[in-house]
């Protein structure tokens, strides 16, 4: 505790979660694909973009709330989906959930859930998202949406920019991923005691590694040769399966991974109430449009008929209002928040959401604001393309 105490930014925990972490661990929440430009640049393009501070304005009352969805949130972020995060730290989604709740935002639980929905919402409630891909197994995929229906979730995210796994060489290397293990992935284990004996060996001892909580009886391990590939992304879902899930799916549905004005357009046509611009924070194609350039033209194109969202890159109060500025309604956050989950679990996770908070109500107040709606692009300085 008194480690993420003393950490006074994303980066800070991000150290903590450094050390704590078997090297091939901390690469995978870190890393992106190939070369990692995407990756680069979805950070580097936010921070190409300044503010014309306004002086002279009254900023002591100011409000970063905000309403997506019809429920209100303490500030316009959510977490976003992020895989193996309950390998992170012993039932990292439940302490995801809990400070998610605490904080006053919403919690994405992806379909290669530890923890079954139908607990994550009791801690969530209305706040709680579920994430999907376009399972090639599609009646695995008919399974999560029934689980996710009867536990009474509104908001369904489909991931549409990861038609296959993105080409992640350093996994291959440090073998931690499903069946990729090596001798270099258990000598980084034993490196890592505060670990391997928080996470891993507190499994062990209370029935063995986590499976898949909402998948199919029989395709629910996914550890070791039992992983039967049931939540492996499609490489063969269209737009008109996407209209087939609009019509089963009666409540909120969010499209996730959109990078242009036309596919925003399409999104639109099936009926997405929501879509996320987003790269897969450049874990996926490598050499994608960053996440915050595609997003002027994507609100142009849709907004505010769709409520448009962004990820990749962020990690300050800052970066978050330059998107609201530019028209997004909130901002997703997957690696800043499970650096805080591995930094100091539950504890580690609100101290990174009290971070952004604070950080976003200070740079609402330097701007020369009190609200959210009075950030516009006028406020913003591009550079030059």
């Amino acid at each position: 505790m008194a480690a993420i105490d003393k950490a006074y930014n994303i980066d800070d925990l991000a150290l903590i979660a450094k050390r704590r972490l078997p090297k091939g661990l901390y690469e995978f929440i870190d890393r992106g694909a190939e070369d990692e430009v995407t990756m680069r640049e979805n950070a580097q393009s936010i921070k190409r973009v300044f503010f014309r501070q306004r002086v002279g304005n009254d900023v002591s009352v100011r409000d970063v709330s905000t309403t997506i969805f019809g429920v209100k949130q303490s500030m316009p972020l959510a977490i976003g989906v992020t895989g193996l995060s309950g390998m992170l730290a012993y039932q990292g989604e439940y302490k995801l959930a809990r400070a998610a709740a605490a904080a006053g935002v919403p919690y994405t639980l992806g379909n290669s859930n530890f923890a079954p929905i139908s607990e994550i919402k009791k801690i969530c409630g209305d706040l709680l998202w579920r994430q999907t891909y376009p399972l090639k197994n599609r009646a695995a995929m008919d399974y999560v949406l029934q689980t996710t229906r009867d536990a009474g979730v509104r908001v369904l995210v489909l991931t549409m920019d990861s038609p296959m796994s993105g080409n992640r060489e350093y996994m291959f290397r440090s073998g931690f991923f499903p069946g990729m293990t090596n001798a270099r992935t258990y000598r980084e284990m034993l490196m890592s005691p505060h670990w391997l004996f928080g996470t891993v060996m507190r499994y062990m001892l209370s029935g063995g590694l986590p499976e898949i909580s909402d998948l199919p009886e029989g395709h629910r391990a996914f550890f070791g040769k039992g992983n039967t590939g049931a939540a492996f992304p499609a490489d063969d879902f269209t737009w008109d399966d996407v209209r087939d899930l609009r019509r089963k799916w009666q409540d909120v549905l969010v499209i996730k991974g959109l990078s242009t004005p036309e596919d925003a357009r399409i999104a639109m046509e099936c009926g997405a109430d929501g879509i996320i611009v987003s790269n897969h924070g450049g874990r996926s194609l490598d050499g994608c449009i960053p996440s915050f350039a595609a997003l002027p033209s994507i609100v142009d194109a849709v907004a505010p008929k769709v409520t448009v969202m962004v990820d990749g890159g962020f990690k300050r109060g800052a970066d978050i209002l330059k998107a609201i500025a530019v028209g997004a309604s909130s901002v997703m956050v997957g690696r800043a928040t499970v650096f805080g989950l591995t930094a100091g679990g539950e504890p580690g996770v609100a101290r990174a959401l009290a971070l952004l908070q604070q950080e976003t109500s200070r740079a609402l107040a330097m701007v020369g604001c009190t609200s959210l709606s009075q950030l516009d692009r006028s406020l913003l300085v591009f550079p030059p393309h």
